[in-house]
């Protein structure tokens, strides 16, 4: 296992003992103050029939759909690439994922949108080879956790789990976007722990013979803890809750959880870029339809105004105050950011700005670790939990190169039986930080510093994993480390009952279009995006319908 020490700083990078660099990439806190302003406002003298602030898979899906229409659209990015979080990255010609790891099966909504931007394939091009989860507890490797071979090796309370969440599922209680308008809310009412603690009760309330065998295992396994009989579960749903949802399931909306992770039990899909492919794919079309569409990034947003007749927007682009108009506006950005850029909503709006001052948002680092070759040759997405973690820690890792076609194998999928032909290969560690970190500056010090102890314990967990199951051993040669502040919401107990239904609402001239109304998920990102546009569109044309298949409201 390799050791390393202390490094010292050259030119802006941190370089370890070993000689390899940490990257830091993306944003701190304090960049959404624009500083050291020029004098003077350059106003645009193009018209534009809506602005868009934030190219995140919200903001691009609502470009799209506005240019289908024919809409003139100002898309303004604040980073240097458009895609937001989903946005991947390629190094040495490798293509690999930076962003939201993957999507699931999609209901009809989300498939038309999908559909709509050259993924509809995406069932026979993109699926990850089973198993896809894999789970590092306490230095045992469990493949395919959900597999019924596992089930039998892990405590009987994994299969409780299992069982009851499908039935939650056949029973209606897991709703789809838009969450708010849905009739059934009953586990918004629980946080994810508390329900999760309640499964025993209600599989010992079922008479179907399934549910009385799995009872029966429960009730006869040594491996349970009496005194904490599904902590076991908790232990892991820690580790995902934290990565998906921003925290700790005690502290997420039961709904939330259950969306999620419903999810898991079934195949999923991602592009060599992860869920960065359908921010690549709306990005070319918009690309194609420069006349419509007038892509703007480095731009950070500091007003918008929603006016009679139009929507004003300021913002900063090489320290330069630039000002557009549109007829219309979209904001794609988190929103709590609402309150201070949008003028008068803060004063306007107080029951709105009450709710988003409490909504409580983690930050987020991807920790893209290139190493020579590729060492790790269990599963797509491995949940770690050792005995000396402890929930500062990373949640999981992932293979960043899964399905990079170089290196696929058999029917278009990894072979972990083959060595790929390069020896260029990438472990992505998911690193979801506490929420005490928010405030403290995530400056480039801090994400060198989060980095380093991540990579460090992934090789110290991983290292005796790999020389003993594979005889391979983890070489870094470098790490890019991704900082995403603000980048996931907390969707606490009563969001979707209370007050997601209000953070739609439009203000004024200007729609919301951002995954912080519901979940902060790549299904929710498409349809609120989508359905900003129909809401424009139906402003624009009084005869405009949603399509067949859109279940948006129309505010």
């Amino acid at each position: 296992m390799k050791k390393m020490g202390l490094g010292l700083l050259i030119i802006g990078l941190r370089v370890f003992a070993s000689d390899y660099p940490i990257v830091v990439r993306g944003a701190d806190e304090a960049s959404y103050t624009p500083q050291n302003l020029r004098p003077g406002i350059v106003k645009s003298k193009e018209s534009y029939d809506t602005v868009i602030v934030g190219s995140g898979l919200a903001g691009l899906s609502a470009a799209v759909y506005l240019t289908d229409n024919g809409q003139r659209v100002l898309l303004l990015e604040k980073e240097s690439e458009l895609g937001g979080l989903a946005a991947g990255g390629v190094a040495k010609g490798s293509a690999f994922g930076r962003g939201a790891a993957y999507w699931t099966r999609a209901y009809e909504e989300e498939f038309e949108i999908l559909k709509h931007i050259g993924l509809s394939e995406y069932e026979k091009r993109y699926p990850i080879t089973e198993p896809i989860d894999s789970y590092l507890w306490d230095g045992h490797l469990y493949l395919g956790i959900w597999e019924e071979e596992t089930l039998k090796e892990l405590p009987a309370s994994f299969a409780l789990f299992k069982h009851e969440l499908e039935f939650a599922d056949k029973d209606g209680l897991i709703p789809n976007q838009p969450f708010e308008m849905q009739d059934n809310l009953d586990l918004d009412s629980l946080d994810g722990t508390s329900w999760i603690r309640q499964m025993p009760l209600q599989t010992a309330k079922r008479e179907d013979e399934e549910s009385k065998a799995i009872w029966e295992r429960f009730q006869k396994d040594p491996k349970i803890d009496r005194n904490d009989p599904m902590g076991d579960v908790i232990g892991l749903m820690n580790q995902y809750t934290r990565s998906a949802l921003g925290t700790t399931p005690d502290k997420v909306s039961a709904v939330a959880f259950a969306n999620f992770y419903i999810s898991e039990l079934e195949i999923r899909y991602t592009t060599e870029t992860g869920t960065g492919g359908a921010a690549e794919h709306m990005v070319e079309m918009l690309l194609k339809r420069n006349k419509l569409a007038k892509l703007t990034t480095r731009a950070t947003v500091t007003r918008m105004e929603s006016r009679k007749q139009s929507v004003k927007v300021r913002y900063v682009q090489d320290n330069v105050i630039h000002e557009a108009t549109a007829k219309y506006g979209v904001f794609a950005g988190a929103l709590r950011l609402a309150p201070k850029i949008i003028l008068g909503f803060k004063e306007k709006e107080q029951k709105r700005t009450e709710i988003l001052n409490r909504l409580q948002y983690a930050h987020y680092s991807v920790h893209n670790v290139h190493v020579k070759g590729h060492p790790y040759r269990a599963t797509y997405d491995t949940w770690t939990k050792m005995p000396d973690g402890t929930l500062s820690d990373f949640s999981d890792l992932i293979l960043g190169r899964w399905m990079d076609p170089k290196i696929r194998g058999y029917e278009g999928m990894r072979d972990f039986k083959k060595d790929p032909d390069d020896d260029e290969g990438v472990l992505s560690i998911y690193h979801p930080l506490s929420l005490d970190e928010v405030g403290r500056g995530f400056t480039e010090s801090r994400a060198r510093a989060l980095a380093e102890d991540a990579v460090t314990k992934m090789v110290k967990w991983f290292g005796p994993l790999l020389h003993d199951h594979w005889g391979t051993k983890i070489e870094i040669r470098s790490v890019e480390t991704n900082r995403w502040p603000y980048s996931i919401h907390v969707a606490a107990p009563g969001h979707f009952s209370h007050d997601a239904e209000l953070l739609r609402k439009p203000y004024g001239r200007i729609f919301f279009a951002n995954n912080n109304i519901g979940t902060p998920a790549f299904e929710e990102a498409l349809f609120r995006g989508h359905c900003a546009a129909n809401n424009i569109l139906s402003r624009r044309n009084k005869t405009f319908k949603n399509e067949s298949w859109s279940r948006c409201p129309i505010d």
